[in-house]
């Protein structure tokens, strides 16, 4: 008798419980989710670069040239992408700062110059590997000539 009772005390207290706990778990349909517009990111060169700029007289004062690089990426989840080609992307840009001379460095035109041949060498060589520009523009957080 009090093992009905029991029983009966059971399934009235704690079987409507456990069925309220499992109403409302079932498979659910999720909406697709709405294509994002990709969102411009950044990636920062590290360390600094650090070249030599070309002497014509060897006996002139050998120049350099230090900055600090960061590309404006179409879409920010392309940084993996350029950490891969980081090392072919640097050589670009020390080629191009080598081979100018100090007077070619040394002033705000000649810096937005090399900056816009910068950006387009970048450019070059990200549509040839990948197919397409990846690359926004290029910016100099510091540049220091000496």
């Amino acid at each position: 008798m009090i093992k009905r009772v029991f029983c009966f005390l059971f399934a009235i207290i704690v079987l409507p419980v456990s069925f309220s706990a499992y109403a409302g778990h079932g498979a659910k349909e999720e909406a697709p989710a709405a294509p994002t517009e990709p969102e411009i990111g950044y990636y920062t060169f590290s360390p600094d670069i650090t070249t030599n700029v070309a002497t014509l007289n060897p006996r002139d004062k050998i120049h350099y040239v230090r900055l600090k690089l960061a590309l404006m990426l179409e879409d920010s989840n392309d940084a993996a992408i350029i950490a891969d080609v980081e090392p072919l992307l640097k050589d670009a840009v020390i080629d191009i700062l080598g081979a100018k001379e100090y007077g070619q460095v040394a002033t705000n035109e000649a810096r937005e110059k090399i900056r816009i041949e910068c950006r387009e060498k970048i450019i070059d060589i990200l549509k040839d590997k990948f197919g397409k520009p990846i690359v926004m523009d290029v910016l100099f957080l510091s540049y220091m000539y000496q």
